[in-house]
């Protein structure tokens, strides 16, 4: 019908398209074509929001494109960068190999460690540091302990091509320490704060009461830190395509909240009250995450939807997704550029415009319980798919069997697993409760590594950051949020199944 919409209306999600494309302008055009961006969307946003006030979409793709440039480049002119040398102090934060008390570990010989609260001759640095110190410095470093030491801070300036950019910003990781003479460094005790300790307790009780193997898994499926996973555990994940479950996905966010949700709900409490404890329990777990991008935005998605509860509204995901989306981007530009940030909202946009007919299509011919569990490995990938193709250049085929098995066998018992990691934690002689409680996750980790072995079976292709852009607008006309006819949505599910075999089989030139 003429004038009919293509999609129902969003703001959220038009507010999060120009944001990324703002920040992508700001982080990769010239100057002069940033400028000449500004101007224009400067004058298309007069036009659409005064002069033909309908143009609302466009209005607000606008304004929302000119506060993405602004934060990119805000973010781009605060980057902490330079060299400086002289007296340095700082507060160790991390240390790899480090026990349950906080202790350094070694590797290769050296002590690996993060410092923050920086200063250079009492010149504050933002950011932290990363210092390697040889095995001869001391024997008694620990998280919490303040470190001084004559040195150098170097800082490289912020590249949207670098990848250590990237980490640099995801972690606040800024400088590269160097100290001229460690065996003149001075150490005044200290102590880990308390989300330091509270992850700490964990680690030293999933390591005093798994095998080695399941709780470097346990540890990253919790906190979203691989640094103590060996490769040799790893690649079998990454491998089956089931390496999300050691990225602390949504599912995981979601599993907890509920549980939780759960709990409140046997103490009768108000649900303003109920409101304000999840989002308690949401930041704090964030925290602890370091506030990855997969968890804050299921965090966020999960409170919008129960925020919508409270005030006896509807709720819209896509639109929660989007408005996520348009935050996160809007105060951490960079994470445009991380792959965990964008396969998270191609997962969860995957999920919600696949899996309802997906489901009802499987569920004719399998028992509910299967036909959920295939819709939602089936419809996750579908979104997936461009985005694995171009990061790793290869897609199991053994991705939804895989997950079938290992998902539910590992995330079922999530609230459980930290339950019991929690308790042992405070209570070590109740570590054979989380003895029992990491058995399914084991039974995970020994499946995926014979499943890894049986087959190496995987889609191969070359995916291009302009094949993505063509795959994703058609995809979303395919999905069930578009309003066009059954054979147009089956013609571009079809060629977006043609863009990827092509890629499979041919260099484009894109």
């Amino acid at each position: 019908m003429k004038g009919a919409r293509l999609c129902a209306y969003r703001p959220a999600l038009y507010a999060a398209a120009g944001v990324a494309a703002g920040v992508a302008a700001a982080f990769f055009l010239p100057a002069w074509a940033k400028a000449a961006l500004v101007f224009f969307f400067a004058a298309a946003f007069f036009c659409a929001g005064v002069l033909k006030k309908g143009k609302r979409e466009l209005a607000l793709f606008c304004a929302a494109a000119l506060a993405g440039m602004a934060a990119g480049e805000l973010f781009l002119l605060g980057f902490p960068s330079g060299s400086f040398e002289g007296v340095i102090s700082g507060r160790i934060t991390d240390a790899t190999f480090c026990d349950e008390y906080g202790n350094a570990g070694l590797s290769g010989g050296n002590y690996l460690l993060e410092l923050d609260g920086l200063s250079v001759d009492g010149r504050a640095l933002a950011g932290r540091g990363s210092l390697i110190l040889p095995a001869s410095a001391r024997a008694d470093l620990k998280v919490g302990d303040y470190l001084y030491f004559y040195g150098a801070a170097s800082g490289e300036e912020f590249s949207p091509e670098s990848y250590q950019s990237l980490v640099a910003a995801k972690y606040r990781v800024y400088y590269s320490l160097q100290a001229f003479d460690a065996g003149a460094l001075t150490r005044v005790d200290g102590s880990p704060s308390a989300v330091e300790s509270m992850r700490l307790a964990i680690k030293g009780a999933l390591y005093d009461n798994c095998r080695e193997d399941t709780a470097s898994f346990l540890f990253a499926m919790i906190f979203g830190d691989v640094a103590y996973m060996s490769d040799e555990v790893a690649k079998p994940f990454r491998d089956t395509g089931t390496a999300h479950l050691f990225a602390v996905s949504g599912l995981h966010v979601a599993i907890l909240f509920y549980a939780c949700a759960r709990v409140l709900d046997k103490l009768k409490m108000p649900s303003p009250v109920r409101f304000c404890s999840g989002a308690a329990i949401m930041v704090l777990y964030c925290a602890l995450c370091s506030f990855s991008p997969s968890v804050v935005r299921s965090a966020v998605m999960i409170m919008a939807a129960e925020l919508a509860k409270v005030l006896k509204t509807r709720y819209d995901a896509l639109s929660s997704m989007g408005a996520s989306c348009a935050a996160i981007l809007l105060f951490a530009p960079y994470f445009l550029l991380d792959a965990g940030f964008l396969m998270s909202y191609a997962a969860v946009f995957g999920i919600l415009g696949f899996y309802k007919p997906l489901f009802r299509a499987l569920k004719k011919v399998l028992l509910k319980p299967l036909a959920e569990g295939i819709a939602v490995s089936v419809a996750s990938n579908i979104g997936l798919l461009p985005l694995m193709l171009y990061y790793f250049g290869s897609v199991s085929l053994l991705t939804v069997p895989v997950n079938l098995v290992v998902v539910p066998l590992t995330s079922a018992f999530y609230p459980f697993l930290l339950l019991s990691a929690l308790i042992a934690a405070l209570i070590p002689p109740a570590g054979a409760l989380l003895t029992l409680a990491s058995v399914p996750t084991l039974a995970g980790v020994l499946f995926t590594q014979a499943a890894a072995n049986v087959s190496s079976a995987a889609l191969n292709a070359d995916f291009s950051p302009l094949l993505c852009v063509f795959y994703y607008p058609l995809l979303a006309i395919a999905s069930v949020f578009s309003r066009f006819d059954k054979k147009i949505k089956a013609g571009a599910l079809a060629l977006c199944g043609a863009l990827t075999a092509a890629a499979c089989f041919f260099v484009l030139p894109v």
